[in-house]
């Protein structure tokens, strides 16, 4: 290997180190509040844990990080990808948003339900676990029907 080839290996190396001291802050709140869309709408267990597995990654402030989420830059990439996702529907902030607002939000969420367009493809690559079969999005669809 040239010694140009090398001071660039070496260059990089160290930029990748020093740039894992710039990350961004997390966003993990680690109890629910009582503005929880959750808590709020009174959601049976069932629910809940379909709702937390495939939603609150990217629209709560209860993200559970992975391993790979804490190097920079792919830090960076899920740092803005949830807050576009809260920008667009934060369910930790519920009861801040008034009825007709809920109403439209909940309309919302089960026309992406049933279209298929939540969770992202691009998030259920990396997490198979949160897609939603069929029956799944029946049983959050149904309940989404009982809230007034």
């Amino acid at each position: 290997m040239s010694l140009n080839k090398k001071k660039i290996l070496l260059f990089l190396l160290i930029g990748f180190i020093a740039i894992q001291f710039y990350r961004p802050n997390k966003n993990s709140l680690k109890e629910e509040t009582l503005d929880d869309f959750l808590i709020v709408e009174k959601a049976p267990e069932q629910v809940k844990v379909l709702v937390r597995n495939s939603c609150y990654d990217c629209h709560s402030n209860q993200t559970n990080y992975l391993w790979y989420d804490n190097i920079v830059p792919v830090a960076w990439y899920v740092d803005n990808h949830i807050k576009e996702g809260k920008e667009h529907l934060d369910l930790s902030n519920w009861a801040t948003l008034d009825n007709r607002d809920k109403i439209a939000v909940i309309s919302e969420i089960a026309v992406n339900i049933v279209e298929g367009n939540m969770p992202l493809p691009t998030y259920l690559k990396l997490h198979s676990g949160a897609k939603l079969n069929e029956d799944q999005k029946q049983v959050i669809l149904n309940w989404l029907y009982t809230i007034e």
